[in-house]
């Protein structure tokens, strides 16, 4: 498996749009699925049925074909009643005879069973021809036929003519049709498309309720996290005093965890005011000794003779050592600001390019004190999500960091541009690198492998020794803005550190 792969298999396994893609998916495959085998199912059921309609109009053919032989000898009241033993349930049997002289389209009612009018039956034969089913009957006299064709009866209710069985008496031909209520056949599927069946109608209703419940709920969800993210938008940015998670959240069941957010944003708040003001105190509180040190070490450098070279060395470290110490103070005292700053960081659209050239224009006088070059190439126009207080000692550091490597006649480069959705600044120099097994660590705090200063003292290089804390400073700055930093050894020597800050959107 290649690295990283596990973790981007999480994410998808946790993605809340995977999981909605999926959810969507199911519901658009599952009815296609259900309907695919309903409709086997119908079209089965439908040739049962076609085939039991057949049958039926076939048996009830062959009862009636002695009464058709003896039709013209026999009274009409058998025909009536062999009829009416076959009209079982709700079937309806019509008698038409086309006779043997007559013409293509020449069928008569004989019979029914139910008994009708005669006036019934005249009106029903009308509406037969209107509709094109006697037209066709002509092939029946050949062939049986199931019709499955829908009529509206001179009742004015729905009927299904659902078969035709010939029969051939002496030349005459004698059509048998058979018929249905619509209301009670098959519930209405024979003649009618399996979508328009009442059940699929609802089973639709049914799926496209639940649908546009679930998108409903989906757009009510989105829609409420969209606000939460605006909400710490502004908070992050401080761009609306008052703003809240509680009044952006609309779900109530929400309702604790932003109050939760609220909350943590309160905690932050006071954590960064209370760093300040400790930060504040504790740099007054112990520069005042400092002082008073430095202040009592100049009468004794006065009145120590200058023969005493083991003494004035002594005086010499301890002046050393406290501006050391001042210095540091100062440094811990920015540093805990720094802290606090980066704890709840106010984020603002900050011009890059410009901000940069400002900042290596003033340090390009201090590296040529030095006897070394700045090398740089901005990219104009790039606008980033960041914070000027926080972004100033980020360059600094870096730029400090690479000068100190840099040999006397050696250059540092610069560069801002654009890699994909971040602001990259690359601060690089041809010094001597960083061994291998140190490079993870060169961001960690108190961590620095410098070499030791030449004609130094070791009590002299304990009081100027670096304290590791710049590259730290660099990695707590960029990532309390979103951003990301990594360092690298460069090809042919050297040290480089990309630092890569989110472009405003």
């Amino acid at each position: 498996m290649a690295p990283g792969s596990g973790s981007l298999y999480r994410q998808l396994f946790h993605s809340f749009s995977l999981q909605l893609f999926v959810l969507a998916f199911i519901l658009l495959s599952v009815p296609i699925v259900l309907y695919w085998q309903f409709e086997k199912a119908e079209q089965r059921q439908t040739e049962l049925l076609h085939a039991a309609v057949s049958r039926t109009g076939q048996l009830i053919a062959a009862m009636l074909r002695p009464r058709l032989a003896n039709f013209a000898h026999e009274a009409p009241s058998a025909l009536a009643e062999t009829l009416s033993a076959a009209a079982i349930g709700d079937t309806k049997i019509k008698l038409l005879l086309r006779p043997q002289e007559g013409g293509t389209n020449d069928f008569f009612y004989v019979a029914a069973a139910p008994a009708v009018p005669t006036a019934y039956l005249a009106k029903e034969r009308q509406e037969l021809i209107a509709s094109g089913v006697l037209s066709g009957l002509a092939s029946t006299c050949d062939r049986s036929a199931n019709l499955e064709v829908r009529f509206i009866n001179p009742a004015g209710n729905p009927e299904i003519l659902t078969s035709l069985t010939p029969v051939h008496i002496d030349g005459d031909c004698w059509v048998v049709l058979t018929a249905q209520n619509a209301s009670t056949l098959a519930a209405g599927a024979i003649g009618r498309p399996f979508w328009q069946t009442p059940a699929m109608r609802i089973a639709a209703a049914v799926y496209v309720l639940s649908t546009t419940l679930i998108v409903w709920l989906f757009v009510h969800l989105r829609r409420n996290v969209g606000r939460f993210r605006d909400a710490a938008r502004r908070i992050r940015t401080r761009g609306a005093e008052g703003t809240s998670f509680r009044d952006a959240n609309t779900i109530p069941e929400l309702t604790g965890v932003a109050e939760d957010f609220d909350s943590l944003v309160i905690a932050l708040t006071e954590s960064q005011d209370f760093i300040r003001k400790t930060a504040e105190e504790n740099t007054h509180a112990l520069k005042a000794p400092l002082a008073v040190i430095a202040q009592s070490v100049e009468p004794i450098r006065r009145a120590l003779p200058m023969e005493e070279t083991s003494a004035q060395r002594s005086l010499q470290l301890i002046e050393r050592s406290v501006a050391r110490l001042d210095t540091i103070m100062s440094s811990a005292r920015d540093l805990e600001e720094a802290v606090a700053d980066v704890l709840f960081p106010q984020r603002r659209p900050v011009d890059l390019s410009r901000f940069l050239e400002q900042l290596l224009d003033a340090y390009d006088e201090t590296l040529v004190a030095q006897g070394k070059r700045l090398v740089s190439t901005v990219m104009p126009g790039i606008v980033a999500s960041a914070n000027d207080d926080l972004v100033e000692p980020v360059i600094e550091n870096l730029l400090e960091n690479a000068a100190s490597f840099t040999p006397v006649g050696g250059s540092i480069e610069v560069s801002l541009g654009r890699e994909d959705d971040m602001a990259a600044i690359r601060v690089a120099d041809r010094g001597p690198g960083v061994a291998p097994e140190h490079l993870p660590r060169v961001f960690e705090r108190y961590t620095s492998w410098r070499p030791p200063q030449e004609n130094c003292t070791e009590a002299i290089q304990a009081a100027e020794a670096h304290q590791g804390l710049g590259l730290w400073i660099v990695k707590r700055n960029v990532e309390g803005l979103g951003g990301r930093v990594r360092a690298r050894n460069r090809d042919g020597g050297g040290f480089e550190v990309i630092v890569e800050l989110r472009l405003e959107s």
